[in-house]
């Protein structure tokens, strides 16, 4: 899942409590269960959400991907649409 985000060099934006972090992941260190997003490093427990930012294609949709406790909310555009 990680390897797409930081291939697509999409902005994405982090929740972790009340923190907001948003920027491009870089690296997913799977030894050590981190990603580092603008020269941080969020280890995956804390993370309760990842929102990719930009669309991939034309009409909106929103698709949530869930791994245990760890959602990724995506806005995905979709053209056949009703």
């Amino acid at each position: 899942m990680f390897e797409k985000l930081i291939s697509s060099k999409n902005e994405v934006s982090i929740r972790c409590g009340n923190d907001e972090i948003r920027g491009v992941i870089t690296n997913y260190y799977s030894a050590f269960q981190l990603l580092k997003i603008s020269n941080i490093m969020i280890p995956l427990e804390l993370i309760e959400q990842i929102e990719v930012l930009e669309p991939k294609s034309s009409s909106t949709a929103l698709s949530k991907i869930s791994r245990g406790s760890l959602r990724l909310v995506t806005r995905e555009r979709l053209s056949n649409q009703v």
